[in-house]
């Protein structure tokens, strides 16, 4: 058996080799027909690495400097996590770990730590990699602080082309993100995963980018279940081959190294050395389990915040769909009407029925709300716990799995403004997730970790135990099974057994690269879901109506970018349609919504009645 799993990790290693010079070739032939065609021979950026890294490294010890002065207790943590990281960048590191507690301060520890190694070990990149958009935007402004010269850090996600003013900008942001020849580089996990396994040639083309970088992964346990075991053989092939060095961060580490195809962690894995002080030190929170045999209904869940909420001043309630979340909105603004105005409070709601931009306003305002010590109480799904610093007083999670639980207890009590905080756990039975198979198993566990009464729900032997049973129950997907070709994208890459009768070629040199480029898409398509234009501000109406001049195809690009931050993705939309929701545009294939189909509160909603009535000025 395990002759059996070398045979196909050897495999996808060679495959992966063969992506490499393919990569190599792709580049080179673009870029020579390229510097041909416009007679420019210097389409690659020039930069000296060492000199870079020495001036992010003077700003970042500047900022640090700054943040010693800080003598709160978890100041002081945060000071000592990230002191102990950038002494772990003198040892040889290839495949390591930063276990920080949320609001740990891990971005910049990660960041520092990187650029030490990187000055002291010639290496050509830094590269973040998140999740969400939410952490990217956040980070990435972050990240610009310490980079001289705007053109060395390359934003590699959809909104961050929005920025372009015009066709030549755009072009020149484009030629960045498909070349990756920035030294500073922040990217979308999903841009990532592309990079290793997509069969579209940009992508192949981006992947020797890679070669001897600083890979930090922040939440690397968002990784989709059925890219894990792929993705741990490219973690061992890029450090072991191509003389990377990948930071694996998290509060809640999955054990990727116990899998049937195990990354391989350095002996000395621990950035952070025992972390065990800094989760006692960070402790600002409580976990309590409050489901009940029969569950909670919407209205159940609403009375129950408020209760909550008549001890605090902030409360945010996580929910796991987006109809919970609408639902139990309007149940607590109803009853919110009823509170006298002195202690009535601001009600809002975020979900992706909202645009990014929508969204984004939001998080501002609640912020303030915050800041200002203003009665609010947030309805959300699980976006807000993407790294978004905010800091409620109290939190009501609906029940999920532990990484995500851990993920609402860091939006709460954040920076320790009081002595512990209260995270209670719910389960809402009107919650309906048999269209998310992965989010209700996770909830499962959760429950039955619940129920055995833990002590530390979220201590690392608990957080193990949960990933162990997680990964046991989900080790059919691991390999990222097509079940129309009745094989799995790791078999593809590997050893392909349907052509193993082929005894031409070695085991070795089967991979069916056309077929598995084909399917692999880290983000399910659904025919049910179709990407919209939505009226929520006076820009997004300005480029609606130059879709309405009919301005030339060429610079529809350009507009089309800019309407990135005001996309919806809907999966309701024939229901939509039929009430008359959308303008449909020919000649760009593209919807936007009327105006009645779209809510300051709620975003799009399906009745019509929208009627932007909303006190709150975002």
């Amino acid at each position: 058996h395990e002759k059996d799993l070398r045979k196909v990790a050897n495999a996808f290693y060679m495959g992966l080799f063969e992506r490499f010079l393919q990569s190599i070739l792709i580049d080179a032939d673009r870029c020579n027909t390229a510097e041909f065609m416009s007679d420019n021979k210097n389409l690659e950026i020039q930069c000296e690495t060492d000199r870079l890294w020495k001036s992010m490294s003077e700003k970042m010890e500047e900022k640090c400097n700054q943040f010693r002065k800080n003598t709160d207790k978890i100041s002081k943590q945060r000071m000592s996590i990230s002191d102990r990281c950038y002494a772990f960048a003198d040892n040889k590191v290839e495949t390591c770990r930063l276990i920080v507690p949320t609001g740990g301060g891990k971005t910049l520890s990660s960041l520092r730590f990187a650029i030490k190694y990187a000055l002291k070990n010639n290496k050509n990149k830094i590269i973040y990699v998140a999740p969400f958009m939410s952490i990217l935007e956040q980070n990435s402004d972050v990240i610009k602080e310490f980079v001289d010269d705007e053109n060395l850090f390359t934003e590699h996600y959809s909104n961050a082309l929005a920025a372009a003013e015009n066709s030549e900008e755009l072009d020149y942001l484009e030629l960045r993100c498909e070349r990756l020849d920035a030294p500073v580089i922040a990217a979308t996990s999903v841009q990532f995963l592309n990079s290793l396994f997509s069969g579209k040639i940009t992508d192949v083309r981006r992947f020797h980018r890679l070669e001897n970088t600083v890979i930090i992964m922040d939440e690397v346990q968002s990784i989709p279940v059925k890219c894990v075991y792929m993705f741990n053989l490219a973690v061992n092939f890029l450090t072991k081959i191509c003389g990377c060095t990948v930071v694996l961060c998290t509060a809640t580490q999955p054990n990727l190294e116990n899998l049937k195809y195990p990354v391989f962690l350095d002996d000395n894995f621990s950035m952070s050395g025992d972390f065990s002080d800094d989760f006692d030190k960070f402790k600002r929170t409580e976990i309590i389990p409050k489901t009940r045999p029969e569950g909670y209904s919407f209205k159940d869940a609403a009375d129950f915040c408020m209760e909550k909420f008549s001890e605090y001043n902030s409360l945010l309630i996580i929910v796991n769909t987006k109809k919970a979340a609408s639902e139990i909105y309007n149940e607590i603004s109803n009853q919110n009407k009823e509170i006298s105005d002195e202690n009535r409070c601001k009600i809002l709601h975020l979900s992706t029925n909202m645009c990014p931009q929508h969204r984004r306003d939001k998080i501002k305002f609640i912020k303030n709300c915050i800041q200002n010590k203003e009665k609010i109480i947030c309805i959300s799904t699980q976006l807000i716990e993407a790294g978004v610093d905010v800091s409620f007083e109290c939190t009501v999670r609906s029940l999920s799995g532990l990484d995500n639980i851990a993920q609402a207890a860091g939006r709460c009590n954040r920076n320790g403004e009081r002595e512990c905080s209260d995270v209670f756990v719910i389960n809402i039975t009107e919650e309906d997730l048999t269209k998310l198979p992965e989010i209700k198993r996770r909830a499962e566990i959760g429950r039955e970790i619940f129920d055995k009464g833990f002590y530390n729900l979220l201590g690392n032997e608990t957080v193990s135990k949960y990933f162990a049973k997680f990964y046991n129950e989900e080790k059919e997907n691991l390999s990222f099974p097509i079940k129309k070709e009745n094989t799995s994208i790791l078999d593809l890459l590997s050893t392909n057994s349907r052509r193993a009768g082929d005894n031409r070629k070695p085991s070795y040199i089967n991979q069916g690269f056309a077929t598995a480029g084909k399917y692999f898409k880290v983000i399910d398509d659904s025919s049910e879901k179709v990407n919209v234009i939505v009226p929520y501000n006076d820009e997004a109406n300005e480029l609606i109506c130059e879709l309405n001049s009919d301005i030339p195809i060429e610079d529809f690009r350009l507009v089309l970018r800019k309407l990135q931050k005001y996309m919806v993705d809907t999966y309701n939309f024939r229901n939509l349609d039929q009430k008359g929701a959308f303008v449909y545009y020919k000649k760009y294939n593209i919807y936007s919504v009327r105006d009645n189909f779209y809510s300051d509160e709620l975003g799009i909603v399906d009745d019509g009645l929208a009627g932007n009535s909303s006190e709150l000025i975002y």
